[in-house]
């Protein structure tokens, strides 16, 4: 009885031990985010419509700055770039990841073009 109880609670150690829940970009972060361009089209388009122009936010008829298209985004880039890069108080939710972030801030930095 003893032999069964001491190799159940091992074989529990080994197992609960073994298993654990890391985010993969805090682990490795220079391996899963190398950013070396960024483009709208690409990259900020789905980061914002994803994160930031969702349904009761940042679209058409909320009364947050519409952030829908890219003249919408490029006239608020600067509201932008304080409460998502600088502050990081949005999205509300969760702040944008720093891949994320460093996408959005690569693309700023080289213009915040239409491409």
């Amino acid at each position: 009885m003893k032999k069964i109880m001491i190799s159940t609670i091992l074989l529990g150690t080994v197992i609960f031990t073994g298993c654990y829940y890391d985010k993969e970009e805090l682990l490795y972060p220079n391996s899963i985010c190398d950013v070396k361009s960024s483009t709208f089209s690409a990259d900020v388009q789905s980061i914002i419509k994803n994160n930031c122009a969702t349904s009761g936010c940042h679209v058409a008829g909320a009364t947050f700055p519409d952030l829908t298209t890219y003249a919408s985004i490029k006239t608020n880039i600067d509201r932008v770039k304080v409460r998502a890069i600088t502050e990081k108080t949005m999205p509300k939710s969760n702040p944008l990841s720093d891949c994320n972030i460093k996408k959005l801030q690569l693309w700023i930095d080289n213009g915040s073009l239409n491409n």
